[in-house]
């Protein structure tokens, strides 16, 4: 680009001004010397903010995609600039260099209202008047994606605030919110099963709420099973309850053994496969006689081919759920925010 803007053959490639430098900067033609550094300093610093925000955009990993840059545009110019202008080592620029590369850098950064004075300090006024022109397009386009960016960050503000829904938070009336989705949601069930924080009421009740429906999934009630024996937490939990003369936990983990090994579990269509199953028996096992110590009885039966992969589909919910936030709405897509911008 820079090349046939720099390197005609009739002159060597740092003179494409109009002329020499110095006598334009006598003539009042050009800014001072030190405002030509000062030029060249902004630009760099441009590139220098550029390099910064892209090694922190690929460390965090952001969920937004890449969009155009003014900063890195000026990089690769700067790039150019510098094979067509090499300095010699342990040199500064000459006085031809500095004026070239600043006017390059107003060229490119100036306001509208100064580009046509700036264009008329090269030689070549259509080139100089074709990389404006890219310049100019290139802001558009960075224009359209932070206008896409922030409509999308917005977006996202909005649906975390949803999450704060008053029958979820206020009201534990999170059972009340499964039984009003439009259909049976067993994804939604299976996430929940996953995910709860054990020994929260509003979350276990409705956990086992759907652990009481027939359309409840095979791999939720192993996934279910799976949550409550890590680090034994089953038996803890029976004596903990023992002490204030209650078994209720241990009732309800029963009577969902129950209903499996009865058959009731209908559907088998969920995945479930990335689980040490045969750890988690052996674990079962343990904390059902820990249990059974601790009530003088049996606790709970041993579930029936339970312990083994479920592979299937990974689950697709209606909601989002989040412990912590309740049930809201699935989160913005990326796709109805950022155009290819092509």
């Amino acid at each position: 680009m820079l090349m046939n803007l720099l390197g005609k053959s009739n002159h060597r490639p740092y003179l494409a001004l109009r002329a020499p430098a110095q006598k334009m900067i006598r003539r009042k033609q050009l800014p001072s010397i030190e405002e030509l550094r000062n030029t060249i300093s902004k630009g760099s610093a441009l590139v220098s903010s550029w390099a910064y925000a892209e090694s922190g955009r690929k460390k965090a990993g952001s969920r937004i995609p890449r969009g155009p840059s003014i900063e890195e545009f000026l990089s690769e110019v700067s790039e150019e600039i510098r094979l067509v202008q090499p300095i010699t080592k342990g040199k500064g620029m000459s006085i031809d260099q500095l004026a070239e590369r600043a006017t390059i850098y107003r060229l490119i950064l100036s306001p509208m209202t100064d580009v046509e004075n700036v264009i008329a300090l090269f030689k070549d006024k259509d080139a100089a008047r074709a990389l404006r022109s890219r310049v100019d397009m290139l802001k558009g386009k960075v224009d359209t994606f932070e206008a896409q960016k922030r409509a999308y960050q917005k977006a996202m503000m909005d649906w975390e605030h949803q999450g704060n829904i008053a029958r979820y938070h206020e009201e534990d009336d999170f059972i009340g919110l499964l039984q009003d989705a439009d259909t049976l949601d067993r994804d939604l069930w299976h996430v929940v099963a996953c995910e709860i924080e054990r020994g929260v009421k509003v979350d276990e009740d409705a956990l086992f709420w759907a652990l009481s429906q027939p359309s409840c999934d095979h791999a939720t009630v192993a996934a279910f099973v799976q949550k409550y024996i890590e680090q034994g937490y089953a038996a803890s939990r029976v004596a903990r309850e023992s002490k204030k003369n209650s078994s209720q936990f241990a009732d309800a983990f029963a009577a969902v053994i129950q209903r499996w090994n009865d058959g009731l579990y209908e559907t088998a269509t969920l995945d479930l496969t990335n689980w040490n199953f045969k750890a988690c028996e052996a674990a079962f096992l343990k904390q059902r006689e820990k249990a059974r110590d601790t009530l003088g009885r049996e606790a709970w039966s041993v579930p029936k081919d339970l312990f083994r992969a479920f592979p299937g589909n990974s689950p697709q919910p209606h909601l989002y759920y989040r412990h912590g936030m309740g049930l809201m709405e699935l989160p913005p897509r990326l796709e109805d925010y950022f155009t290819s911008g092509d």
